[in-house]
């Protein structure tokens, strides 16, 4: 009976070891299994923040879009209104009866000191011929196809005095400014 004592013992003992090596293993899994679902949630959670911090970042990109095309938009037809205001005074100017433009075209004229031909716009040919009579530095040339005024050519220099450059290189420069704040006064 020892001998069977002995094996009883060593059986049982074994059963013992299977049973805390079950238990042990049976832990460590649950221990697996918790730290996975801990890492699972904590990914979740991870790519939840992430995919809201992209949409928060796509919705800011889309406004800051939205806020430059509308800008865009905006500042274009501001420029359109003012290229619109500016038009509209060349086509003014060139309105204007011959007596009202005489003494712009006299002005302009005193300013030329060199030797050469004006090249009248077409509607003011007539004019620029007769402010040139008796002048032995100028003298008149073929009309262009401009809206008024005139262009000085000389071997030297030639000087645009069509009414095109008088307004938009000119008085354009020195007055945009205050024709847009006039315009389009700031918001408060």
């Amino acid at each position: 009976m020892a001998l069977q004592d002995i094996l009883d013992a060593i059986v049982s003992d074994a059963n013992r070891q299977i049973a805390d090596a079950r238990t042990a293993h049976q832990k460590r899994l649950s221990q697996l299994r918790e730290e996975s679902d801990r890492r699972l949630v904590k990914k979740k959670q991870d790519i939840n923040a992430q995919r809201e911090d992209k949409k928060r970042q796509m919705h800011m990109k889309g406004e800051a879009a939205m806020t430059v095309h509308r800008r865009n938009a905006l500042l274009s037809t501001k420029r359109a209104l003012l290229d619109h205001v500016y038009a509209d005074i060349e086509r003014q100017l060139a309105q204007q009866p011959p007596a009202k433009i005489k003494p712009l075209l006299q002005g302009l004229l005193a300013h030329i000191h060199g030797t050469g031909v004006i090249r009248p716009a077409k509607a003011h040919a007539a004019l620029l011929a007769d402010l040139l009579k008796g002048n032995a530095r100028l003298t008149p040339g073929e009309p262009l196809q401009t809206s008024g005024g005139f262009v000085f050519v000389s071997e030297k220099e030639e000087r645009d005095c069509t009414f095109a450059t008088l307004v938009n290189d000119i008085l354009r420069p020195q007055t945009e400014a205050a024709v847009a704040g006039q315009l389009f006064p700031p918001l408060s």
